[in-house]
């Protein structure tokens, strides 16, 4: 451990813990959270990703801390809905438990009166980069994929490298803005799924046949394939205008944080696959 870090182990309804831990603290960094993408059980979830960041920030509150950061998720935004990246003020619809603990978070800090803390809150898209698994099974089936059939349309994602979240955190633990601002974060650029899919194939050199479904084909076959996932209980309610060309954005409209910190730099996303590719590997995870 480098010198001069205190650590404390424990749990986040512990105010005891909590109390011992934001002593002679001016800054706060809340990372703490459950991700399970498809777990569809909400009360553990809510334990942690919302009580406990109001056990924190309340901790932080009762020992005078100055500034507070609490990561939440673009997840807030919830599903596609439109062509255009979110922007902070776009309303809120989470669907998954994740989602939807991560939003209550987010609202029961802003009710709470912070006296002299500034409280800020970042929306990073798409988060990956050494260190993280979510994205192994991806991985996995693109080394064992030689081709995909694919819409004309699709789903904009914004990949978003671990790095890019360091940086965003201390420029703002340098610099805060203004209480309970709110900044989406997201990373060097805008790509569709497929085409990230293939950016990653060409990174780890696997040869794959890309075959665009044109629509006179794709859109009767994609009406018949949504009732079949809506049967099956996986509903794919995109699915039919995808095929049809249609773009819907997951990604995040983060020109708030970008105009407010000029200088914090962005990492390309193509050296971003590679090292976590290269960490996945190393680490025999693929």
């Amino acid at each position: 451990m480098p010198g001069g870090v205190e650590f404390f182990y424990g749990l986040l309804d512990d105010s005891a813990l909590l109390s011992a831990a934001m002593q002679d603290v001016e800054a706060v960094v809340h990372l703490a959270a459950k991700v399970e993408r498809d777990s569809r059980e909400i009360q553990e979830m809510r334990n942690i990703n919302a009580d406990g960041a109001r056990n924190v920030y309340i901790a932080a509150l009762a020992k005078g801390c100055k500034f507070f950061l609490h990561m939440s998720s673009a997840g807030v935004y919830g599903s596609p809905r439109g062509p255009l990246p979110f922007r902070e003020d776009d309303a809120s619809c989470p669907v998954t438990p994740y989602q939807v603990t991560k939003w209550e978070a987010e609202q029961a800090l802003c009710q709470i009166a912070a006296n002299d803390t500034t409280l800020n809150i970042l929306r990073p898209a798409g988060l990956y980069g050494p260190g993280s698994l979510l994205e192994i099974p991806a991985y996995k089936k693109v080394l064992a994929r030689r081709w995909s059939l694919e819409p004309k349309g699709g789903v904009v994602v914004h990949p978003t490298h671990v790095r890019d979240i360091v940086e965003a955190v201390i420029a703002l633990i340098d610099r805060p803005a203004s209480h309970q601002t709110v900044f989406n974060i997201g990373g060097e650029r805008l790509i569709r799924v497929q085409d990230l899919l293939a950016l990653q194939a060409e990174i780890l050199d696997v040869r794959r046949r890309r075959i665009v479904v044109p629509t006179w084909i794709a859109t009767p076959l994609a009406g018949v394939a949504k009732l079949l996932f809506a049967v099956i209980g996986r509903p794919k309610p995109l699915l039919a205008d995808m095929y049809r060309g249609r773009l819907f954005c997951a990604a995040v409209d983060d020109r708030r944080f970008r105009q407010s910190y000029p200088a914090v730099p962005v990492v390309r996303l193509a050296d971003g696959l590679r090292e976590h590719l290269d960490w996945a590997r190393m680490h025999q995870l693929i």
